[in-house]
């Protein structure tokens, strides 16, 4: 059945899906927001890189269209599995659906989901140039791989340079995750300076053999990963034991889901949990972050792809299960430099507040 003519469904500020361009297929996929109605009757749609494109309703599938669809209208309390879905599933990219177009199966239908995130993930994952390596703002790291019983990853480590006695005392502890592939450490992390804190912060990274850090066996990974890092007595994995067993987790988009993920499995190890835009990833059971004090999640004005209405969904269903996580939307910022806009003192404060 073909989808409805989504021109009814288009209003200024609303999250869209680009589908059925021909001269552009680049585009089709992308996400963007509508910014206004133009004479010709296209909408014009800023996307997630800042540019605007002008396009007609057909080409433009929008949330309040696919609730209308999906959901017979009815807005679901937790947005953020129906985002995902929204956002990633490809049977809503064609304008019509095609008698000789071939049925997915499920597994397909997943395995298409996972692969748009990864490319959507992709083009916010910022490196270190060679300027900003050398320009002292940004911590030194060490790496190490790590063999973990579900398999290897790799370890960034950034900390104060170990002092005698030994074992050193132990100290606060940020695990970090980086957007994206999850294979680098994020400037982010970089530029929060956590040795002169005297803080140890930890970035798992996955190799080309490890999965998702937000997919089930990833998820196991990290928590396999927890506890051989509170096993290391002889202190082979970090530098540092983490102060009072616990963790206080940073996530970016990615890294923020599987840190959900983990954080509602091992609230018991979890100081603080600090989501910079991010998502609910499947089978995460939120119910387990009702008696964590700590959350905050962080999200631009400006995001384009959902990441706000993801985090709002989330908080909704944790204050239903009985907790509470507070949402600070940084202005100025969009999904993709939003690392430019934190204010990184006022992390600080809140991950002091937290040990």
């Amino acid at each position: 059945m073909a989808p409805p003519d989504s021109s009814d469904e288009l209003r200024r500020g609303v999250l869209v899906r680009i589908r059925g361009l021909k001269k552009s297929p680049q585009l089709n996929g992308q996400l963007g927001r509508c910014d206004r109605l133009e004479a010709t009757g296209r909408w014009s749609v800023i996307l997630g890189d800042g540019s605007q494109k002008a396009l007609k309703a057909e080409n433009l599938f929008s949330f309040d269209e696919y609730i209308k669809v999906a959901h017979e209208g009815r807005v679901p309390t937790d947005v953020g599995p129906f985002m995902n879905d929204f956002l990633t599933n490809p049977k809503y990219d064609a304008v019509k659906q095609s008698s000789k177009a071939k049925t997915l199966t499920t597994q397909e239908l997943v395995q298409a989901s996972y692969d748009k995130a990864q490319r959507e993930g992709r083009r916010a994952s910022p490196r270190l140039s060679q300027d900003d390596e050398r320009s002292g703002r940004y911590s030194a790291m060490t790496v190490k791989k790590v063999d973990l019983q579900a398999g290897s990853m790799d370890l960034a480590i950034i900390a104060p340079s170990a002092q005698e006695p030994r074992p050193p005392a132990p100290l606060p502890t940020i695990l970090a995750i980086s957007r994206g592939e999850q294979r680098h450490v994020a400037k982010l992390f970089r530029a929060l300076r956590a040795e002169e804190h005297r803080w140890q912060l930890l970035v798992p990274m996955r190799t080309s053999h490890s999965p998702d850090f937000f997919e089930p066996a990833g998820v196991t990974m990290l928590e396999q990963f927890l506890q051989a890092v509170l096993d290391d007595h002889n202190r082979d994995i970090t530098p540092f034991a983490p102060m009072s067993n616990v963790f206080h987790m940073v996530g970016m988009s990615h890294g923020s889901a599987a840190l959900l993920s983990l954080a509602s499995k091992a609230p018991d190890r979890t100081g603080s949990l600090n989501l910079i835009t991010g998502f609910l990833p499947q089978f995460c059971e939120i119910e387990g972050l009702r008696n964590l004090k700590n959350i905050h999640f962080y999200v631009g004005d400006q995001d384009e792809l959902g990441h706000r209405e993801y985090l709002k969904g989330i908080k909704e269903s944790l204050k239903e299960a009985g907790g509470h996580a507070h949402m600070h939307i940084v202005k100025g910022a969009s999904h993709y430099d939003i690392n430019e806009f934190i204010d990184l003192e006022d992390v600080w404060q809140r991950l002091e507040f937290a040990r």
